[in-house]
């Protein structure tokens, strides 16, 4: 079957007409195969409360407005985290039968680059597949209230990255409650922070991009013993990282976040160059819901870099996302400067 996802922008062929405005912007079908273990689940397409398995197969993004911005000597490792997270909302509802006015909410997620030759970009179209496997969690009456999804990565038949993430499925009721109640406690220690964009903003090549328009960091407010504190735009314009209507912020905001901020530091404190550096791991928690219109920081730490098998370095990033004095996200990111 094909799935419709949230890129409106995504192009179905580096062909394709440009339209006014320098951006493709014609629609390209995610095609999603179930993979049934059993006989009758081949023959009658059922689905028990179980691990199940299904293959995503797309063409990478040739010229896009968020997934293709910047240096473009890598494909952009957000586009298959985000794909892997709605294939597995899709998934949820369609095949483990989750209430649609059910709240999701991410646990953890993880971002792995196991080869960074299929990665880099060589100026044609180039399609991804990703083998998804799903097991629910925490069964009730047949519906899962979690569930775990590990998505192997490879780009032109070549294995190259494993994504993970880990939803969770709660009551209205409860999903309200747990939101008013971290909204209270950030509340209670919110002080003004400058959205990113403002005056001063960075500029777009020293955080990867080349559209000011998906920077999502700003200068740092404080740097102390080598720790960076930074504004985070919460409610940034573009789809990929906006919130579903009243939600809380995505995780594809914290991921791409995450880089920026990661790149920034490292750039500051190791001297990378940010055009020629590459998020290979990236690994977060979540320990809160965040509020797209509060003030939203992050600190970011590092340690010494080291060097790869190859001699390049890498630099290991700390980054705690926090609304207040309430901690939202905590992740650690690795980037490889390829030189």
């Amino acid at each position: 079957m094909d799935i419709a996802l949230p890129f409106p922008s995504l192009p179905a062929h580096p062909n394709d007409p440009v339209p006014t405005g320098g951006r493709r912007a014609a629609p390209a079908p995610l095609h999603l195969l179930r993979r049934p273990a059993t006989a009758e689940g081949f023959a009658l397409d059922t689905t028990a409360p179980e691990e199940q398995h299904f293959v995503l197969s797309a063409e990478l993004p040739y010229d896009h407005e968020l997934f293709t911005d910047g240096p473009g000597a890598f494909h952009d490792v957000l586009f298959p985290a985000e794909t892997m997270h709605q294939a597995a909302h899709f998934i949820a509802q369609q095949y483990f039968r989750v209430p649609v006015d059910r709240p999701e909410a991410f646990a953890s997620s993880s971002v792995d680059v196991l080869d960074l030759t299929p990665w880099r970009r060589t100026g044609r179209a180039a399609h991804l597949a990703m083998e998804l496997t799903l097991t629910p969690g925490d069964v009730v009456n047949g519906i899962p209230r979690g569930l775990e999804c590990v998505a192997r990565v490879a780009i032109d038949g070549v294995n190259c990255g494993l994504n993970r993430t880990r939803l969770v499925f709660v009551m209205p009721g409860v999903h309200r409650s747990h939101r008013a109640r971290g909204r209270r406690e950030s509340l209670n220690d919110t002080c003004p922070v400058p959205r990113p964009g403002a005056d001063g903003a960075l500029r777009p090549a020293r955080v990867g991009r080349s559209d000011p328009r998906n920077v999502l960091v700003g200068p740092p407010l404080r740097v102390l013993d080598g720790e960076f504190l930074l504004p985070v735009d919460p409610a940034p314009e573009h789809e990929v990282f906006r919130a579903a209507a009243d939600g809380p912020i995505p995780g594809s905001l914290f991921l791409e976040a995450s880089r920026q901020a990661s790149l920034l530091v490292a750039a500051e404190l190791h001297g990378f160059e940010p055009g020629h550096a590459v998020l290979t791991h990236w690994r977060t928690s979540y320990r809160g819901l965040g509020d797209t219109d509060l003030p939203l920081t992050c600190t970011v730490s590092s340690r010494r870099p080291t060097r790869d098998s190859a001699g390049r370095p890498v630099a290991r990033m700390r980054v705690v996302f926090s609304q207040g004095s309430r901690v939202v996200a905590s992740a650690s990111a690795s980037l490889l400067q390829d030189c």
